[in-house]
């Protein structure tokens, strides 16, 4: 509900309490910050990111999404990102999601070449230096689709990466021991891309240390069409008999998922991470989210990376959560509304990550105080409806003040744990670099050359 006039007390980084009328008995005030005329809201969630991507931020266009994977890996690994890049290229798009209301972050995170432990803590160095709330869903894959399906055996065989498992384990160990805001999933890359083995040690390990699990899926309609003859049963069915499909599991995407498909990730509990405006610069297509809520799915929403949408803004997938549903039916009334979107935005995003789950996601005594306020801007204005015109009207622009776990790291507009101009500077040299060398790439005539267009539409 939108409510007025509240008190909200904030006591070792928790919504001690809220109401018209708290008890201040309880709790000595430090510190009063006065909100009238302006608006308070739960932390918007982002739960799906590629947070170095902000560094190949609109390199390209017109490329669909197997195309763009090439050029984008091509491009990182020539250049070879050290442990500073990376932290400084994480640290840019985590100051852009806080300066846009956004207080938490799944960065399902990979480089080229290899995974590490350094790189791994890279990001886990900018979300502690951001303060933004994150969680490292780092990449894992040992094989590659597109190749099985060009060699047409069949065989899923491992490609033979290097083991990651200790890996994982020793971010684990680090995060549990230095940082409150900071957790850690596991991430297979696309369940496509990795084989049985990988995955069942995913849950393994998931199991073992109560982690989450972070995926990719059926982004594509080549996915759809390639899982299809890789998979009899489909991918879906291949992740419950291996045990992936639970209320752990979050998948971004999931835009060519068959209706027996959504039937099992709602029996299941899993969630999935719709990212609009990715699906739209790709041309991946609409993801079924109407019918993934009809069937109790729960739909969360993300940006994807800075070089498939070009944003990091939570509020912008909002309206564009709400207003493709009006493209994927002709009822309005099972349209997303903007209520539903704005829960997307928090709550659901919440349920999709364990470690979150009752945690964040609205504003309740005992959460976690992850508060965005708001000081209306003059796309708010008139005020009117606060909900509908947070979702179709508001950019980011409003966000005057960010507590993250309690602590302000945006205070009047400006970032408290970072010198913006600084950081930019940094990246910008970075990129730079990148782009010169993403010029040199040699560029592909068709999206993927092995097949015919016509064997998979």
């Amino acid at each position: 509900p939108v409510l007025t006039g509240q008190q909200i007390i904030i006591d070792r980084g928790v919504v001690a309490d809220v109401g018209r009328q708290v008890d201040l008995q309880k709790f000595p005030v430090r510190k009063r910050i006065d909100c009238s005329g302006k608006i308070v809201m739960p932390g918007l969630i982002n739960a799906h990111s590629h947070l170095t991507e902000v560094l190949q931020r609109s390199f390209r266009d017109n490329v669909r999404m197997e195309t763009w994977r090439e050029y984008r890996a091509g491009t990182e690994k020539a250049v070879r990102l050290t442990p500073e890049d990376i932290t400084a290229a994480a640290s840019l798009a985590c100051a852009e999601m806080l300066k846009a209301g956004v207080t938490a972050v799944v960065d399902h995170f990979s480089t080229r070449p290899g995974l590490s432990v350094e790189k791994m803590r890279a990001i886990v160095s900018a979300f502690d230096r951001t303060g933004i709330r994150g969680v490292l869903a780092p990449s894992l894959r040992d094989q590659d689709f597109l190749t099985l399906l060009k060699d047409r055996s069949g065989k899923k065989s491992s490609a033979g990466e290097e083991p990651w498992e200790e890996k994982i384990l020793e971010i684990i160990r680090d995060t549990q021991k230095t940082s409150k805001r900071t957790s850690v999933m596991l991430g297979p890359s696309n369940p496509l891309n990795c084989s049985d083995s990988l995955l069942l040690k995913v849950v393994e390990i998931a199991e073992a240390q109560n982690l989450g699990i972070h995926t990719h899926l059926l982004e594509t309609k080549l996915q759809q069409w390639g899982a299809r003859r890789l998979y009899s049963g489909g991918v879906v069915a291949r992740l419950q008999k291996l045990g992936i499909l639970s209320p752990r599991l979050s998948a971004a995407h999931g835009i060519w998922l068959t209706e027996r498909e959504m039937d099992f990730m709602a029996s299941a509990g899993a969630s999935v991470v719709h990212n609009p405006a990715s699906n739209l610069k790709l041309g991946s297509g609409l993801a079924p989210v109407i019918k993934l809520r009809n069937r109790g799915v729960n739909v969360a929403l993300g940006t994807d990376g800075g070089d498939t949408s070009d944003t990091y803004s939570i509020f912008e997938q909002m309206r564009l959560a709400a207003f493709l549903s009006r493209l994927t039916s002709e009822d309005s009334a099972q349209w997303v509304t903007s209520r539903e979107a704005l829960r997307m935005a928090t709550l659901n995003g919440a349920r999709a990550i364990p470690a979150w789950r009752n945690k964040i996601g609205k504003i309740q005594k005992g959460y976690c105080a992850d508060l965005v306020v708001l000081k209306p801007h003059l796309r708010l204005c008139p005020l009117n409806d606060i909900v509908n015109q947070l979702v179709y009207c508001e950019s980011g622009q409003s966000v005057d003040t960010v507590f993250v776990n309690g602590e302000i790291v945006l205070r009047n507009g400006r970032l408290l744990r970072v010198d913006e101009r600084r950081l930019t500077e940094q990246v910008q040299s970075v990129s730079e670099k990148m782009y010169r060398t993403y010029q040199r790439l040699p560029r592909h005539g068709s999206d993927i050359r092995f097949y015919r267009k016509r064997d998979w539409i």
